[in-house]
């Protein structure tokens, strides 16, 4: 029996639900509906990869799909912070420039993607610019973190405070055991997109919980 892909599929379950709850029950500030997005994505990611590795979809243009799903996380994430941060300009959404050159010019080499391996946990991929695309990967988050750390150590407001908190525990607690898996098991590094997707359910708690609890409309519209 195939069971490639199946925790993929019961973590984009979860997700969506946290989506649909999200949805009913979050106030529709700016904010929230930018981690609603983020968690679209996730889900998007997860159910993706489930297709790739259950149902056999292993064409270029599908796993072009998932990157192109992924590689929009990190930069929102970051708008995201810089929105609930007040630190927003005219000049917050170049944060999503290097991710829309990868956007644009993955279509150009889809012959060289490719799925290398599927797990019931993970699938890996071989794709062009590998180096380069992680280091603006990880850039946005490494950025978001730092952001919310400053803002959690001036934050006064103890509901601001509670709320930042979250939003950086989110980071941490997903992204600190990523780099540990990292160092530790040197093949975390052939699938870390995969893997960090399914660590980034940690990061989704947080978001789910955050959300539900920043209620103030009038300050972050």
């Amino acid at each position: 029996m195939n069971l490639d892909g199946i925790i993929s599929l019961l973590i984009a379950c979860i997700e969506l639900v946290y989506i649909i709850n999200l949805l009913v029950f979050s106030e529709r500030n700016a904010v929230n509906k930018l981690v609603i997005g983020i968690l679209v994505l996730l889900f998007g990611y997860q159910f993706i990869e489930f297709l790739i590795c259950f149902a056999g979809m292993q064409r270029q243009i599908i796993i072009y799909l998932a990157f192109l799903d992924i590689t929009l996380l990190p930069p929102l994430c970051l708008y995201a912070v810089l929105r609930f941060s007040a630190r927003e300009n005219h000049l917050s959404k170049l944060v999503f420039i290097p991710a829309l050159f990868f956007i644009v010019y993955y279509p150009f080499v889809l012959d060289q993607f490719a799925v290398t391996k599927c797990t019931v946990l993970y699938a890996s991929y071989h794709y062009p610019l590998g180096e380069l695309y992680g280091i603006f990967y990880y850039l946005p988050i490494i950025f978001s973190i730092i952001i919310l750390n400053k803002k959690w150590g001036a934050e006064t407001d103890p509901l601001n405070k509670s709320l930042t908190r979250t939003f950086l525990f989110g980071f941490l607690f997903t992204f600190i055991p990523s780099m540990i898996l990292a160092i530790a098991i040197p093949t975390f590094l052939t699938a870390v997109e995969s893997l960090l997707c399914k660590l980034a359910f940690i990061f989704a708690s947080f978001l789910f919980y955050f959300a539900l609890k920043n209620r103030q409309t009038s300050e972050r519209k």
